[in-house]
């Protein structure tokens, strides 16, 4: 606006300075005085024509950029009676509509993109340009079992409290890892990135793979095992009966020079049915039944393992401990399937103490826990990642079966289960907490009156 008072004071000025001229000449010279009148009128149509050329076209433009400091797009410039000006009012009419335009369509593709980025099944983690968490979606937060945003905004990925996420803060720009955490999940994680300002915004996408993995694994197990027991049973049932035959003929024929080739003979037979039987268990691994749940109180559950365990720690020295849950606490499982599983878990416990030590069975509520822990030698983190895998052991003459067996039982009731090994203690933990897949096999837990049914017992 400036611009127009300078103009103006111009225009008064010029305009004022041929009339005064005028006016001072007006007693001698009427000539002169009608030529600065003149000059006068002139130069003040001269100021007109500029104002409206120049001036005005200029406080249009001034309006419009004004109009784009604001942000309003909804706006339009005015067409004057000025060609070259109307052009280029034009050319700035037609670039706010354009702005509009792109601009709404922007904000139609980032909402459409907030709410892919909710609704998605993968989990979606945004880092700010110092590569600190600055969103997180509702599957990352699930993923990462973060129940606040709050708890990890702002932190780096190696200082947020989640396993998780300390293992991808080794990632690089678009690297792509398999990550299996120690409560045996599996995890698919990709670090990429998008332009935001002209810079390089990275993010990581968690994809949970643990279902799709351990169904694979266990087709592929399932298809080994029923090749091997077709073709081992098969030949042991030859070689065995071949092995009686030929103890028979041993027997019947009592030569001084055979005495030597019976106890081979009885070995190779017994090795036989060693055979036969790691077989049969692995084919029982595979045809594991579905679970017949129904409602099995806590303790006597407990109680029935405990004194199936107790003689065997005896026999090693170990102190076995049970702390009672409270009297209603009633889960809803197959009660023989999971009763050999806490065996399971006890006779590894017991196994990897060795003798002298102390083996524990806790109870935590909300949600409800079965805590089997241990003082033995505990389990290094990476071991303790492949212990569930098929056919994985750690000791000597060990098939793997045992936890695979525990594996599959926990997995067909829908439990959650972990493994870890701290302060001396090593701890399996049985969670009755909501399961993330809900399915017809959810354990459900409520309180029974005292004439519930009991627990099933292991048969001898």
């Amino acid at each position: 606006m400036k611009l127009k008072g300078y103009f103006w004071i111009l225009a008064v000025s010029g305009t004022g300075a041929a009339a005064a001229l005028g006016v001072l000449a007006l007693p001698e010279k009427p000539l002169l005085f009608w030529s600065a009148e003149a000059g006068a009128l002139i130069i003040l149509l001269l100021f007109i024509g500029l104002y409206r050329k120049l001036v005005r076209p200029y406080q249009l433009l001034f309006s419009g950029i004004d109009l784009l400091r604001q942000q309003d797009f909804a706006s339009r410039l005015r067409p004057i009676r000025n060609r070259e000006a109307n052009q280029l009012i034009e050319v700035f009419n037609r670039m706010i509509t354009q702005l509009k335009q792109e601009r709404s369509e922007v904000r139609e593709k980032n909402h459409f993109l907030d709410l892919l980025i909710q609704a998605s099944p993968q989990g979606v983690i945004i880092l700010d340009f110092d590569e600190r968490i600055s969103e997180i979606n509702p599957a990352g937060l699930k993923l990462l079992k973060i129940e606040d945003f709050s708890q990890v905004k702002g932190l780096s990925l190696a200082e947020a409290p989640c396993e998780l996420t300390r293992e991808l803060a080794g990632l690089e720009l678009y690297d792509e890892t398999v990550i299996r955490t120690a409560d045996r999940r599996v995890y698919r994680c990709i670090k990429s990135s998008f332009m935001d300002r002209g810079f390089v915004h990275p993010f990581l996408l968690v994809e949970e793979l643990t279902r799709e993995v351990m169904k694979l694994e266990k087709e592929s197990y399932e298809r080994i095992i029923r090749m091997i027991a077709h073709e081992v049973n098969n030949s042991v049932g030859a070689i065995g009966s071949t092995l009686c035959a030929v103890s028979d003929a041993l027997r019947q024929e009592e030569r001084p020079e055979w005495e030597e080739f019976r106890p081979a003979v009885a070995a190779s037979y017994d090795r036989c049915n060693h055979m036969s039987q790691f077989i049969n268990k692995l084919a029982d691994m595979v045809r594991i039944p579905e679970p017949m749940l129904s409602d099995v109180r806590l303790n006597e559950l407990l109680r029935s393992v405990e004194a199936i365990a107790r003689i065997e720690c005896q026999n090693r020295n170990i102190r076995l401990t049970l702390e009672a849950a409270p009297p209603e606490t009633v889960i809803r499982v197959d009660g023989i399937q999971f009763e050999q599983v806490l065996l399971n878990i006890i006779k590894n416990s017991y196994e990897a103490i060795g003798n002298g030590g102390e083996i524990r069975i806790r109870i935590s509520s909300e949600p409800v826990e079965i805590i089997v822990e241990d003082n033995g030698p505990g389990i290094p983190e990476e071991t303790g990642r492949k212990l569930f895998s098929p056919f994985f052991t750690t000791k000597p003459g060990g098939q793997g079966i045992g936890l695979m067996f525990v594996r599959e039982v926990l997995n067909n009731h829908g439990l959650t289960f972990r493994l870890a090994s701290e302060q001396g203690w090593t701890s399996f933990v049985i969670s009755f907490a909501e399961p993330d897949h809900r399915d017809t096999r959810q354990v459900a837990r409520k309180k029974l009156p005292e004439t519930s049914i009991a627990t099933p017992k292991l048969s001898d």
